[in-house]
């Protein structure tokens, strides 16, 4: 019996399971794949709903002064306000996206890299790729498989963020809509994707997990980065655009923007293809 469930068989018979695998083994490998990564869903949903949910309770200690800390904000610099996104604290959404929303994606985004990393070049150093490229499973599958439970996983933890940060809302009495709530996970899945798409390329390129995290999580720095200082120096605006936190807006404030949403996932999405045509070309250290 195989790691997927699948029972070793000869000649015809092998060639017949490889001509199933399409259809019988890319559910099974996405369950799977699900399962294991469970743990790491509860742990990720629950820390980061929690620090969202205190939050919104912290909001609660100075909503009846608000109106004196937008005052004391005009103190500072306009820069530094629209580089943290901070217009009117007076505002739970305003307040929300400049607290959480705005930093969230930049932490979250690490779970997918990690997940993707340790698809392809994690299993070869842990020496376990050869018994899954020993299934009746193509190549493309793992690629396509884990990417679809990363996908899933990542949209379970933001379901979990969402819900305690709803939770919370309603129990301190703050007006808090759970329509801005939803948009605002939500948005962060395309984003967060992207960088564990371009893991998973990294991953099918490099034989080492170390690199197939160390180059995302760089590129992901470097855009939050360069999308910050654009927001506060004229020099580097015109280089926003090149950054994805660019793309990715305040939809807890103004919903989501479907074409920036659909832009992102396209680009999530051709990666993955890109790390199918390496990892198909690629040799196996085992």
């Amino acid at each position: 019996m195989s790691v997927l469930g699948l029972r070793g068989t000869g000649g015809r018979g092998r060639h017949a399971a490889r001509r199933a695998a399409p259809l019988a083994t890319l559910p099974a490998l996405v369950l799977q794949t699900v399962r294991l990564q469970s743990r790491g869903v509860l742990i990720w949903g629950a820390a980061l709903g929690l620090y969202s949910a205190a939050i919104v309770a912290s909001y609660t200690t100075f909503s009846g002064s608000a109106e004196q800390m937008n005052q004391l904000l005009d103190a500072y610099p306009e820069g530094m306000l629209e580089a943290f996104g901070i217009t009117d604290l007076a505002d739970v959404e305003n307040y929300m996206n400049s607290q959480v929303f705005l930093l969230a994606p930049l932490a979250l985004a690490f779970f997918p890299i990690l997940a993707a990393a340790g698809t392809i070049a994690g299993a070869e150093e842990r020496g376990t790729i050869d018994v899954l490229l020993g299934n009746p499973v193509p190549r493309w599958q793992l690629v396509v498989g884990s990417f679809v439970s990363i996908s899933l996983s990542l949209l379970a933890i933001l379901t979990l963020m969402g819900a305690l940060t709803q939770v919370a809302a309603v129990l301190m009495d703050v007006d808090l809509s759970p329509a801005s709530t939803a948009a605002a996970v939500l948005n962060m899945w395309p984003l967060c994707l992207l960088f564990g798409a371009a893991a998973m390329l990294c991953s099918a390129v490099f034989h080492r997990r170390a690199l197939a995290i160390a180059i995302p999580a760089a590129g992901l720095f470097a855009m939050y980065l360069l999308n910050t200082l654009g927001r506060v120096s004229e020099d580097l605006e015109d280089l926003q655009p090149a950054s994805a936190f660019y793309y990715h807006g305040s939809a807890i404030e103004d919903g989501i923007d479907w074409t920036n949403f659909a832009g992102l996932t396209l680009a999530a999405l051709a990666l993955v293809v890109l790390a199918v045509l390496a990892f198909r070309r690629r040799d196996i250290y085992t």
